[in-house]
């Protein structure tokens, strides 16, 4: 099957391949009656597929009162293999069996990872696990805490095992009832243990790798704190310096905007607490602890904004990326500025950066406008509020205004295909689909003059 794949299939179609094998074999479990409660139509098996596939967290029904245990297992492994990548896993079982991959399963990785080279790919994918284990298992053992004084021993530590995959994941889908985790909103446990794993799998595992080796310069020489952003490479620097950004603003934003409103009747500490946990969770994990249907229209405009921006590449979040909107907005400045080089932190960024991050903004502003026109048509519903579930959807973010088990057929294919789009990205899935890349021309024609504005 390898030889078959790599011998008729580019890595980038083989990758998009890998997620609707998954979607369908997901759908296709999930449709077994060992799977459910009740009766529902397929659509919707594909929709919870799709979503726990995507680690999205838009949802049609109930997972608790819907799916069986065995139901929720199927969706856990569809979070776990859609949050790592289907290909990860299969990477992992091949170095089992043979420790060591080939130069096109290194390629594939490479694509699917958002690695920049191929060095070093076995150990990489092997400290990817070791990092998702461990985040895991702490977030596990924190959340039981909480969870097996309320719901019992067995109930306790399944709730803990779901919620903490589905977050590092950033799926946002929970087993325990329709109200997320609102009714923990004042349990600095929970709210923080889920906000901190959704951090953690956003960041991408090549800032970890970055961290993890600088904290052990910092530690070996006693270097001072503010000295270690000096030792991170440049895309850890990007990463943590916009996430932090996106993060506190966003948490400024929602506890002044929603102060008397959402946030009303908690205290000033729970307030902050809740502002920052719906700021965290734009970073494409749809929890939350506060009542997203009640916010302001602003507010809602706000978190488009951020959702469509979303995580870090190579981690288990979805968005343009935080990558990508630095690059943006850097070429806004320079461009403002009349400078001939684009640069940062003492650094020159190839134009090349500058046209995929383009294509990508490009990509997903395209998806959303076609999306947000077929909607507007089929939906019985407020724009804002349409809009706001189909950047949930192409974002991997999961939040609703609570439009989502109302749609029609078309509007939950609309959401559907955002959802796959997000996950795999509308520049790989336009690759997968294209043309192998014929040779340049070697001809130069004269230069067009052309007004612009």
């Amino acid at each position: 099957m390898r030889k078959f794949l790599f011998a008729h299939f580019k890595p980038t179609t083989i990758l998009v391949m890998s997620f609707a094998f998954l979607i369908l074999s997901g759908t296709l479990l999930l449709a077994l009656p060992i799977s459910n409660n009740y009766n529902i139509p397929l659509i919707d098996h594909l929709f919870m597929a799709t979503t726990s596939t995507c680690v999205t967290g838009l949802v049609t029904t109930v997972v608790a009162d819907q799916y069986t245990l065995f139901g929720q297992l199927v969706i856990l492994a569809l979070i776990q293999l859609g949050g790592l990548g289907l290909m990860t896993i299969i990477s992992v079982i091949l170095l089992f069996l043979h420790n060591k991959l080939d130069l096109k399963e290194r390629s594939l990785m490479k694509d699917a990872l958002s690695k920049m080279d191929f060095s070093d790919i076995s150990s990489f994918i092997k400290g990817i696990i070791r990092f998702t284990v461990f985040f895991e298992g702490i977030g596990s053992l924190l959340l039981m805490i909480v969870f097996i004084p309320q719901y019992g021993l067995a109930n306790g530590i399944w709730y803990s095992i779901f919620i903490s995959i589905s977050a590092f994941c950033n799926a946002g889908i929970d087993n325990i009832g329709p109200l997320s985790l609102l009714p923990f909103q004042n349990n600095p446990i929970v709210v923080l243990t889920v906000a901190f794993l959704i951090i953690f799998g956003g960041l991408g595992f090549t800032v970890w790798f970055d961290i993890k080796h600088n904290l052990g310069i910092l530690y070996n020489f006693r270097k001072k704190l503010k000295q270690l952003h000096l030792k991170f490479g440049m895309h850890a620097r990007i990463v943590l310096f916009v996430t932090f950004a996106l993060l506190i603003s966003g948490t400024i934003l929602i506890f002044i905007i929603e102060y008397n409103n959402s946030l009303a009747g908690l205290s000033l500490p729970s307030k902050v607490m809740n502002a920052f946990f719906q700021s965290t969770t734009l970073r494409t994990a749809g929890f939350f602890t506060v009542d997203i249907t009640i916010i302001y229209r602003i507010t809602r405009l706000i978190m488009i904004i951020y959702m469509l921006i979303g995580g870090s590449p190579g981690g288990t979040a979805g968005g343009i990326k935080t990558t990508t909107f630095f690059l943006l907005c850097l070429m806004v400045i320079t461009q403002i500025k009349n400078r001939s080089e684009m640069q940062t932190f003492k650094r020159h960024i190839p134009k090349s950066n500058f046209i995929s991050a383009f294509l990508i903004f490009s990509g997903y502003l395209f998806a959303v406008l076609i999306a947000w026109l077929i909607m507007l048509c089929t939906e019985n519903f407020d724009a804002l509020d349409i809009l706001f579930e189909i950047a949930s959807a192409i974002g991997t973010v999961g939040l609703t205004v609570g439009i989502t088990p109302s749609l029609s057929f078309i509007g939950k294919c609309v959401i559907i295909s955002l959802m796959f789009i997000g996950r795999v990205g509308p520049i790989t899935i336009a690759y997968a689909l294209g043309r192998k890349k014929r040779k340049d021309v070697q001809l130069k024609y004269p230069n067009a003059e052309i007004i612009v504005g």
